[in-house]
């Protein structure tokens, strides 16, 4: 069992700085606010990285004259107000005389034990239920107890459903426990019939809340054991009998849990398990756990563990009873917490390390005074612990709090006093450091603590391997998207004065990066300025802290919401412009190529005038132009060297790939969080890929092997029939091979130039290709199911292009035949000419299936042209009415059947979408406690959807597609969607004329057409909208299929529904950028042989 985190809200991900580390740089992530307090197992982690250097503000001088009140109401919106001038800085500064206030209290109570957590149900209902000598050892948490139950019968949900389903479980158990013992002596009790109806009404309430409980959803640690602990000692003590949906899964859950971590453990050592002993009851024996018990009288200073502990132990332990006795009397307890304790107490250590760095990170000097009181407690708890610290004195040691302990100790000036070996010897691992030893999973924020720790000491140069070792897990983790802290929930800065004092640290914290600078940073400064005016004009809240920190259930600390709102407010408003007067600029950590970048930024100026991004935010784009320069740096680092490059001209789209799936994934509903940027990464990868792709079929097979086709298309099928034959395992040279590409090289094929292929060399080629998709290590772990549809598809989509290849010839053919008639009539256009051909193209799609068609080149019927251009007969293309575009003639099936053929199987759409489906599998599976459903394996209908919205994305593409790319495809004689017939002396009536409304496609693209009538193009738009009205019919269908059925599983239903809003968003973007801007890339030119 991992330790019970204490870890606060996240964020508004527009005040983080987690995006930062997708670029892929080699530089330590920086946390953008505070890993909330569990002072008990722990996961900390660190405040916003604000180490100025700047002089600060002394806490020990004079107060400054109170600064202005005037600010604004609220945050909300912040992006749109004005920022105030930085002439004004000083009025954001916070009074030194509270500052001095707050580490004073502290320094006068850091030798006593204190602790400023809010009041919990939870906890308080445990100590209720504590009886000695017959009675109730404190009858005053039972009255506490009744006093916060809820109209509803509920006690109070602090910030996450499980707050309410934990102190709702405790509170019943303990009133049905009163009960009974009112029932056995004085049943006729005034009391009976108002408990008797608090209960009947707070059962039905917690039924209600489990029913709707997302299990999977929940990210607080131990709470698999807690729950089920609770239900099962309200069934067997209480007769309180609860089912719910999620019940089996959880008991899956904390089954896997006891699995790796028995009780029977708790025998043996100290273990983070003592602070939820509540949890073992009927499971271990109390008496032996004694030993464990620390000198305070606490099982790890949790008070609900401690009431278990001493209930259940076969002899009355005084100095565990005096211990809840202190923490009932403590001295930060309000009068309207009488009879109510905390989730942990005392927090000592914790509370005086993270108020020293986080003031001292926002450039807060400590009076000497201070210092030397507190500095000598960290010191003096260190040495006698062995460089180690808990969240108290003689509570179990913890990296978080060592880590703060010894960075609050360098603060202070007190560096030397201490050194890190302590802790690299206790808590470093092979490939990161451990939150405690014995830890199963490893915790991202405490690594942050240690690098931030690492980083700010004067001897950091000895400990370059560590930094080293830490970053790298670090920046690893967020590109995998394991960042999963149990303190990550949602917040935002609306109104409150604690979320906005991490907001506003976290804003200088990410201003403080070098790439950072290169985007606009007036934003960043807007945003601070504005977030310090509003903490100035409400000084007098800074102490109401909220429930945004994270234990067993959620908590508050006035002490911790204080001393961020000082830093907050103290921190510096960055410079506008650099380097600032008397002050060389930084210097920069990674270089960003500005020519490259302008390149980025006119990519990001593209995607602006598509309909999807018309309306986004500029910066948001100037966001997702930098992350996409780092992701383009990756690809050029990775070369995909698969096919031999044949194409001529600039490679454009390497701009338009990385920005087109950052952009995407920065926009709401299947942005942030939909999928890793490791996932992005791969996706980007393929598309590279199957741009290669497009250019070896166009520019080496269908070039070269004219009239031998059908031995290509030979040379598919029995490439998938003998990988069918290979061991479902990565092919020989491992890893690597797979996502790298190939054993081999394309050096061999790229050194012949021009020169004429074989049909060998196109099998190696196709032969990488097809196993780099399919031993990818992501598709060798998806099911069965989905390897077989994705093989299957990346089959149809290697035909696809040899049938479209055998259509282009068709189309030169003719067009050859064309131009010798113009050539050789004899002046009044009469000719006779023959053209012949057919091209099915049909694929039966089976992995063993056929496909047949012919491509002769010739043309078969008769016509004459009248002198006047005019051309008689059914063979001879000619330029449409209202277009130059010619018209392919006999196609051999519809535009309609094409277009959902041949055409979307050309667009590598469908198998790209089956990969990322393998890629969102993968990444989801090694969290997974059951088997991951995926979009194609859900269930009949959302495979069936997800397959109909994918054919509808592919159509729309393809229109998209050839309505940009129609004068390439001219040049290169190429089919185009407006070469088929169904377009030819196209003359549709705008809908005004028609005399009812018609929908326009939104990309309102014109062909040149006269007013009032719609040409080809616009044709092939309109038809393009329709095709989206079917794919939004497809995933809205399928959304709600995902969320409302499939396998019940909310969490998964909502990853695969950001994921699908991706893919589709992503993919309907390169579409829109086509019908703007032509990206591809020319395989010939003019049109020649």
């Amino acid at each position: 069992m991992q330790p019970h985190s204490c870890k606060h809200l996240r964020l508004h991900r527009r005040a983080t700085a987690r995006y930062i580390p997708y670029t892929g740089c080699h530089v330590p992530p920086m946390e953008p606010y505070p890993r909330q307090l569990s002072p008990a197992a722990r996961h900390y982690g660190d405040p916003p990285i604000g180490h100025g250097k700047e002089s600060g503000t002394q806490i020990t001088g004079d107060a400054r004259s109170a600064p202005s009140t005037k600010g604004i109401e609220g945050i909300e919106g912040i992006e749109h107000a004005h920022p105030t001038p930085l002439t004004a800085m000083d009025a954001f500064t916070p009074s030194p005389d509270q500052a001095r206030a707050l580490v004073a209290v502290l320094a006068a109570q850091c030798t006593q034990g204190f602790g400023s957590m809010s009041a919990s149900v939870y906890d308080t209902a445990w100590l209720s239920m504590i009886h000695k000598s017959g009675d109730w050892l404190f009858p005053e948490c039972f009255d506490f107890i009744l006093d916060e139950q809820l109209p509803s019968g509920a006690w109070e949900s602090y910030a996450t459903p499980l707050d309410g389903i934990l102190n709702t479980a405790a509170a019943l158990l303990a009133l049905k426990k009163h009960l009974q013992k009112l029932d056995s002596e004085r049943r006729h009790d005034h009391r009976h019939g108002d408990w008797l109806l608090r209960s009947h009404r707070a059962e039905a309430a917690l039924k209600e809340m489990l029913h709707g409980w997302d299990v999977e959803s929940t990210d607080q640690v131990g709470f698999e054991i807690l729950v089920v602990s609770l239900l099962t000692l309200l069934e067997k003590e209480a007769g309180v009998s609860v089912d719910f949906p999620g019940y089996g899964t959880l008991r899956a859950l904390r089954d896997a849990k006891l699995a790796k971590l028995p009780p029977s453990t708790l025998y043996k050592m100290p273990s983070t398990l003592y602070h939820a002993l509540e949890a073992f009851i009927g499971h271990i024996d109390f008496d032996r756990v004694r030993p464990w018990r620390q000198a305070d009288g606490s099982m790890m200073g949790s008070p609900a563990a401690t009431a278990a502990y001493l209930m259940n132990s076969s002899t009355w332990d005084d100095e565990a009873e005096a211990y809840l006795r202190r923490v009932l009397h403590r001295k930060q307890a309000s009068k309207a917490n009488h009879g109510s304790v905390p989730c942990a107490w005392p927090t000592t250590l914790f509370e005086v390390s993270w108020v020293l760095t986080a003031l001292s990170a926002a450039g807060i000097v400590i009076g000497d005074a201070q210092k030397s009181v507190l500095g000598n407690l960290l010191r003096e708890t260190l040495l006698a612990q062995k460089g180690l610290l808990g969240f108290a004195p003689g509570s179990l040691p913890d990296v978080d709090d060592t880590a703060k302990g010894i960075e609050a100790l360098n603060y202070l000036g007190q560096s030397d006093s201490v050194g890190v070996d302590g802790l690299i010897q206790t808590y470093e691992a092979a490939e990161h450091f451990m939150t405690y030893p014995g830890e199963r999973n490893a915790s991202f924020s405490a690594n942050c603590n240690v690098l931030i720790l690492l980083l700010v000491r004067n001897d950091r140069d000895q400990y370059v391997s560590q930094i080293a070792k830490v970053t790298r897990f670090l920046t690893h983790s967020v590109l995998e998207g394991h960042v999963k802290e149990k303190w990550q929930v949602d917040g935002s800065w609306d109104g409150v004065c604690e979320v906005t004092s991490y907001a506003i640290l976290a804003l200088s914290s990410l201003e403080k990066l070098p790439w950072i600078r290169q985007l606009d940073t007036g934003r960043i400064v807007a945003g601070m300025a504005l977030g310090k005016a509003f903490l100035n004009s409400n000084r007098d809240a800074w102490a109401k802290g909220r429930h945004l920190w994270i234990e067993k259930v959620t908590y508050s600390s006035p002490v911790l919401s204080e001393a961020y709102c000082l830093a907050a407010a103290a921190v510096p408003l960055p410079a506008t412009v650099y380097p600032q007067p008397g002050a060389s600029k930084p210097q920069a950590v990674v270089s960003v190529n500005k020519k490259v970048m302008m390149g980025m930024r006119m990519a990001g100026g593209l995607i602006a005038r598509t309909p999807l991004f018309s309306k986004t935010d500029p910066w948001s784009l100037r966001v997702a132009e930098m992350q996409a320069y780092f992701s383009m740096q990756a690809l050029q680092r990775r070369q995909v060297d698969v096919f031999p490059r044949t194409a001529k001209g600039k490679d454009k789209y390497l701009f338009i790939i990385p920005l087109a799936l950052t952009a995407s994934a920065l926009k709401a509903g299947g942005g942030p969080g939909a999928v890793s940027h490791s996932v992005l990464y791969e996706m980007m990868v393929l598309s590279v890929l199957n741009f290669h792709a497009d250019e070896y079929m166009e520019g080496v097979v269908e070039k070269h092997f004219e009239g031998r086709l059908d031995s290509v298309r030979a040379v598919v099928w029995e490439l998938f029939a003998e990988i069918q034959l290979e061991p479902s395992s990565i092919a020989e040279g491992g890893v690597a091979a797979a996502v790298n590409g190939h054993n081999g090289s394309s050096a061999r094929e790229q050194a012949r130039g021009d020169s004429q292929p074989t049909i060998a060399d196109v099998k190696t080629v196709l032969g990488r290709f097809v196993r780099r998709i399919l031993h990818h290590p992501a598709v060798l772990s998806s099911p069965t199911s989905l390897q077989t549809r994705l093989a299957f598809e990346l089959q149809t989509f290697l035909l696809a292009h040899i049938t479209h290849a055998e259509d282009n010839h068709r189309l030169r053919a003719q067009l050859n035949q064309a131009q010798a008639i113009i050539h050789n009539g004899n002046g009044n256009g009469l000719t006779n000419g023959h053209a012949n051909g057919n091209s099915n193209g049909n694929t039966n799609g089976s992995l063993n299936g056929h496909s047949n068609g012919s491509s002769n080149g010739h043309a078969n019927g008769s016509g004459h042209s009248d002198g006047n251009g005019h051309t008689n007969g059914n063979a001879t293309p000619t330029p449409s009415a209202t277009s130059t575009t010619p018209t392919y003639h006999n196609p051999g099936r519809t535009f309609y059947h094409w277009v959902r053929s041949t055409s979307a199987d050309h667009t590598s759409c469908p198998f790209s979408f089956v990969f990322f489906d393998c890629l969102i599998h993968a990444a989801a599976s090694p969290q997974a406690t059951t088997p991951t459903p995926t979009l194609f394996t859900t269930s009949t209908r959302t495979a069936y959807l997800t397959e109909s919205a994918a054919r509808h994305l592919a159509s729309l593409c393809r229109m998209y597609n050839d309505a940009g790319s129609l004068a390439r495809d001219a040049d290169e004689r190429a089919l185009n969607s407006l070469n088929f017939p169904e377009f030819t002396s196209t003359s549709t009536p705008t809908p005004t004329t028609q005399g009812h409304k018609r929908k326009r496609d939104h990309t309102n693209e014109k062909d040149g057409s006269e007013d009032g009538v719609k040409g080809p193009k616009d044709e092939l738009l309109w038809l393009a909208s329709y095709e989206r009205r079917g794919l939004e019919t497809a995933t809205e269908l399928l959304e709600a299929e995902l969320e409302l059925g499939g396998d019940g599983n909310a969490k998964n239903a909502r990853r695969l529904v950001g994921a699908l809003r991706l893919f589709v968003r992503v993919t309907d973007l390169y579409g829109q950028i086509y019908v703007l801007r032509d990206v591809g890339t020319r395989t010939r030119t003019g049109g020649s042989e």
